[in-house]
């Protein structure tokens, strides 16, 4: 009965409750949800790079399943940081002030958060890719990484991480609630269809406006040995002159498919974990 109460409540009166989290409580929920997400998506992620890096397809789940562990940790690390984040920058636009935000302050402060976040993502990232490649344990594959390339290998693409994470983090916590709140309001759809509705959208947006730099993050990963990808200004130039602006757009409908479930997982996620795990804030 409270959670039905809970998924009628009016949008902003939710809005100041989620509000009350602290960063503790915040990151509790992202981990919560980034685990949920990767692990039910990470068949969808393996192809995307694999399309990337001109890897075969392939259904083998010997091979989709690869390097999961090291992705659980990422996305849980990842979540964990940009919900607080994300959370502590919503705060410093509304100075503390128990007021509802505007579209611009939601999404910015959402992609505040993912921005730094990116800093935990792109070492992260780095090794599931490599053990994608060749294999290797969570812990043997940075071993060999730092053995075979040194230590600074390790923050290879992360700048392309950063400016990736920022725009994933304004779908998923910014333009999804927005554009939610949006086809309510105009009685365009409510319910799971606007969040539906607002998930495509935003996943949408975001996959094609972050798609360019996550190809070249992951090829600048996917060639520790710099055999063929070496800066990323070179990448660039060399992705262009092989396909032109297209080539930056390899892999992006398996990865708008992912980013579409993955804004409608991790948005359901923090309305549904959020009161689940915390009930002191959420009280009608």
């Amino acid at each position: 009965q409270q959670k039905r109460e809970m998924a009628k409540a009016p949008p902003s009166s939710f809005e100041l409750q989620l509000q009350r989290l602290s960063p503790g409580e915040n990151a509790a929920v992202g981990v919560a949800a980034g685990v949920i997400e990767v692990v039910s998506l990470q068949p969808i992620l393996y192809w995307k790079n694999a399309a990337q890096q001109g890897m075969p397809f392939t259904i083998n789940p010997k091979y989709l399943y690869r390097g999961l562990s090291t992705s659980v940790a990422n996305m849980a690390i990842l979540t964990g940081m940009q919900f607080p984040l994300a959370g502590m920058c919503a705060k410093l636009f509304t100075k503390g002030e128990a007021r509802e935000m505007t579209g611009v302050e939601t999404i910015g402060a959402a992609f505040a958060g993912g921005a730094i976040s990116g800093f935990a993502c792109g070492p992260m990232e780095l090794v599931m890719i490599q053990q994608q490649r060749f294999g290797g344990s969570i812990f043997a594959a940075p071993a060999r990484i730092v053995s075979s390339f040194g230590i600074l290998s390790m923050g290879r693409g992360t700048t392309m991480s950063c400016g990736r994470e920022g725009l994933y983090t304004a779908g998923v916590l910014g333009m999804c609630p927005v554009f939610t709140k949006a086809i309510e309001e105009r009685k365009i759809a409510s319910g799971g269809a606007a969040k539906m509705l607002a998930a495509m959208g935003a996943g949408t947006i975001a996959a094609t406006c972050s798609h360019p730099m996550d190809t070249i993050k992951s090829c600048v990963q996917g060639d520790l040995e710099r055999t063929k990808y070496k800066s990323q200004t070179e990448t660039a130039s060399l992705l262009y002159s092989e396909g032109g602006i297209g080539r930056f757009y390899t892999g992006v409908a398996f990865r708008t498919v992912r980013m579409i479930l993955a804004v409608a997982i991790m948005n359901e996620c923090k309305i549904r974990l959020s009161p689940l795990m915390f009930p002191k804030h959420f009280k009608y």
